[in-house]
């Protein structure tokens, strides 16, 4: 008899407690006993036969005894082996045939079977690892993030390209006068260097190809009549690369009307894509913007007339709130991104079979943002490829560019064959501001031939050594003071390019000195700011520089020193009736015009306190010294 009620004297958490142990001491047991009927009933596997006893022997040993004895029977000494071939009628699981002949025949039979099905489940698992690395379902499967791009232009993306040979992207942005700014990115989108394709239009989308390894970049351009041209080019940084500039050639089109168009390339196929626009008072007519041509770069080449396939595109997804974003192509299918930066209105991809021309889907692609905020409430679809690596396996990549006016990133998402994004993420790392110890980074330029830190402008925390900063010309101390290390910021830029520098004296012994300026990424394009220090103290004198004869020469506003008395006999430009006489607290302060001015103040607590001002102007002109002398107010 077991009780599950107790009196209520018990209290209500104890009798809840023993109640709950009680239940579960039950449920153990009726859980053993289920497991005891089953095995005695039905299971098979219960014991192996040398568990089970049979008197002083168990059976394993029994049966082991038994198969010997008749081992022994069989093999008995005879004019024949009557009786090893009758025990070889039966088989492993008892079966016994009418002849050896038939056992061997049934065991050949079930071991081509056995191998038939081996093979196919083989090949089944084969075919169900291959359909999953080769998977490659834009309509189905979710576009991944891959990367950020952080261009130094503040406009919304055109286009990108993703080089799987170098790693290196290049982007474009629309620019003032029909003109577009080409960048090129690090892997992880950092900024590398610029060059602006005037007449170039908006940049909408590029062709990219090498050419006996020389990349060379096919573009829509305006020649100088005014007319549009297919052009082709190499890269060159930080110019303006107009047309028929920097060994830009025309490229063959199979037109010479001056009809716009735009260019993109599959290297893979060998083949190129125009993007070719119809009059616009043909559009609703025709219910379409633009065609599409796809022919073979070997006839454009040879300048051959011949047109692959050719299809319209409807104007429902190149027009209005669905203007055309981005185009890409593979062997089959050519994709088409379509949208606005308007978020609660959806973007869409479309796909068409490059042959017919006919749609093969639509699905929507509303990304740039998270869990459905979107930075700025502004997210536009900019940009397509299809992207190969080096081992052939696919990609296709879109790109977003997000944020408000002023603020905008461009987001790149993808859907690849397995390994491809991977590959990408691995190249595209994040700029550290450390090492991944937590120390400084490594400077991206040799410390000993390191001569401008001007040309540091990676992010990041770096170090510069007693002995390399001596070499640095755009320092801002003079060599003689540079007596210790230095740490050196680098903090990020905006969009526009700008990084705040910093440098900070190591020194546990004396003020920490620190001056900032700002520098320009665009290769010094938008100049570079002089240094200003930054005062702090930890109470420490900085004394004067011992190879300071002059002070004159101590002009870094805000900065304060002591003049000891021994310091003053060497100063030629001291009041001669004040040298030998104390020590003086030498303040450098904003002067006028650009100059600056020396407030120095006598140190002497046993005389009447007098200050020195002396003007030094910007021109290289400076005032007397002259003198106010304090009197004690009680």
């Amino acid at each position: 008899m077991y009780y599950l009620n107790f009196p209520v004297e018990l209290g209500q958490e104890y009798r809840r407690m023993m109640v709950s142990n009680f239940k579960y001491i039950l449920e153990e047991i009726n859980h053993y006993k289920k497991d005891m009927d089953y095995h005695k009933t039905e299971e098979k596997n219960a014991h192996t036969t040398d568990q089970i006893q049979h008197g002083a022997r168990n059976s394993k040993d029994t049966l082991n005894d038994l198969q010997s004895q008749i081992n022994r029977l069989v093999l008995a000494p005879r004019n024949n082996s009557a009786n090893e071939i009758v025990q070889a009628r039966v088989d492993l699981f008892g079966n016994t045939y009418q002849t050896l002949k038939e056992h061997i025949n049934a065991w050949e039979e079930r071991t081509k079977i056995n191998k038939e099905e081996s093979i196919e489940e083989i090949n089944q698992a084969k075919d169900e690892i291959l359909k999953a690395e080769n998977r490659f379902e834009p309509e189905k499967q979710e576009f991944l993030y891959v990367t950020d791009l952080s261009p130094l232009t503040n406009t919304v993306m055109q286009s990108f390209w993703f080089d799987n040979r170098t790693g290196l992207v290049y982007m474009t942005q629309a620019q003032q006068d029909d003109s577009y700014m080409l960048t090129r990115l690090k892997p992880n989108g950092e900024y590398v260097d610029s060059s602006l394709i005037v007449g170039g239009g908006h940049g909408t989308h590029n062709g990219y190809r090498y050419i006996n390894d020389a990349l060379w970049i096919y573009s829509h351009v305006w020649d100088n009549e005014g007319l549009h041209k297919i052009v082709r080019f190499k890269y060159t940084p930080n110019v303006e690369i107009a047309y028929g500039t920097y060994g830009m050639e025309e490229v063959f089109t199979g037109y010479s009307d001056g009809r716009y168009m735009t260019p993109i390339i599959n290297e893979k196929e060998n083949k190129i894509l125009f993007r070719i626009e119809y009059p616009k008072s043909e559009w609703n007519t025709r219910n379409s913007r633009n065609y599409v041509e796809i022919r073979d770069l070997d006839d454009i080449d040879k300048r051959v007339d011949n047109v692959l396939y050719k299809f319209d595109i409807p104007l429902n997804i190149a027009s209005g709130d669905q203007p055309m974003q981005g185009a890409g192509f593979d062997e089959n299918t050519l994709y088409w991104s379509s949208g606005v930066s308007d978020v609660k209105k959806d973007n869409y991809l479309t796909a068409f079979d490059i042959k017919t021309g006919k749609q093969k889907y639509q699905v929507k692609i509303n990304y740039g943002g998270e869990g459905g905020f979107y930075p700025g409430d502004f997210s536009e679809p900019e940009g397509m490829q299809v992207y190969y690596d080096n081992e052939g396996r696919k990609a296709l990549l879109i790109g977003f560019s997000v944020g408000g006016s002023g603020n905008r990133t461009h987001k790149i998402y993808g859907v690849a064959q397995r390994g491809v994004l991977e590959q990408l993420h691995s190249r595209g790392i994040p700029t550290p501001l450390t090492d991944t110890g937590g120390r400084v980074k490594p400077l991206p330029l040799d410390p000993d031939n390191l001569r401008l830190l001007s040309k540091i402008t990676t992010p990041g925390y770096y170090y510069l050594y007693t002995e390399h900063v001596r070499n640095i010309d755009d320092f801002p101390l003079d060599k003689k003071q540079r007596d210790a290390g230095w740490f050196f910021q680098v903090e990020p830029s905006q969009s526009n390019g700008d990084v705040l520098q910093r440098l900070i004296r190591n020194s546990y012994s004396r003020n920490m000195l620190t001056f900032e300026r700002f520098v320009s990424r665009k290769d010094d394009r938008n100049g570079i700011s002089p240094w200003n220090y930054v005062p702090k103290t930890a109470g420490y004198m900085e004394r004067l520089p011992s190879h300071i004869n002059k002070l004159k020469d101590l002009n870094i506003v805000g900065m304060t020193y002591y003049m000891t008395t021994e310091d003053t006999k060497r100063m030629t430009d001291f009041p001669t009736s004040l040298k030998n006489v104390a020590g003086w607290v030498i303040h450098i302060e904003q002067g006028e015009n650009n100059g600056y001015m020396h407030r120095v103040v006598r140190n002497n607590s046993n005389a009447s306190t007098q200050i020195l001002y002396r003007n030094y102007k910007k021109n290289g002109d400076t005032t007397g010294w002259y003198r106010f002398v304090g009197e004690e107010v009680k």
